[in-house]
């Protein structure tokens, strides 16, 4: 049974993921593990969501493997940072070559995520934490589903590359979320 503070964080998470997400992705994925929707991205907007999705679980991994948290989440956790600093700047290096701009000012919705695992700790921290990744992993793995049947061949190729890096992490994080367990 959620509790009301959980409720209000899942829906916070919710509208965060959702906020910056469009509709198909937001909406879930189908039985088959591709988005429900067929749906095009431009380059742009592929940037700015996949920039945003790795700063915000950059940002918790980092968070995550600096507290008192479970063993199994802290060393998800490092390890995602380290993934996650590479990434990103593999997206800034693909923006840079291409003259894209990636957005300077973080989502308020991802910076009131991270507010809100701060003063968490052991265990509270950890279950969050595992939520958090599997939500946002499923949402980013929809972002690259669609962007590597993009027509843009530079963002195919780049999403194709990524998302096996993308789906390794998701299983990890499921590992990681099904350790911590649920009261």
């Amino acid at each position: 049974m959620m509790t009301l503070k959980s409720l209000v964080m899942a829906f916070v998470l919710g509208a965060a993921l959702v906020g910056t997400l469009p509709a198909a992705w937001a909406q879930g994925q189908g039985a088959s593990g591709v988005p429900a929707q067929t749906r095009t991205i431009d380059p742009e907007e592929f940037l700015r969501l996949a920039y945003s999705s790795a700063t915000l679980q950059g940002q918790a991994a980092k968070l995550a493997s600096s507290r008192e948290t479970k063993p199994e989440v802290r060393s998800y956790a490092t390890a995602a940072a380290d993934f996650r600093l590479g990434l990103l700047q593999r997206i800034e290096t693909f923006a840079r070559e291409r003259r894209m701009t990636l957005p300077s000012v973080k989502e308020f919705e991802h910076q009131v995520i991270i507010e809100n695992l701060e003063p968490l700790d052991y265990l509270a921290l950890s279950r969050r934490y595992a939520e958090i990744q599997i939500q946002a992993l499923d949402q980013e793995l929809g972002i690259y589903r669609t962007a590597s049947q993009s027509a843009h061949q530079e963002v195919k190729s780049f999403a194709e590359q990524v998302l096996p890096e993308l789906q390794k992490q998701r299983e990890e994080a499921q590992k990681m979320y099904d350790a911590v367990g649920r009261p």
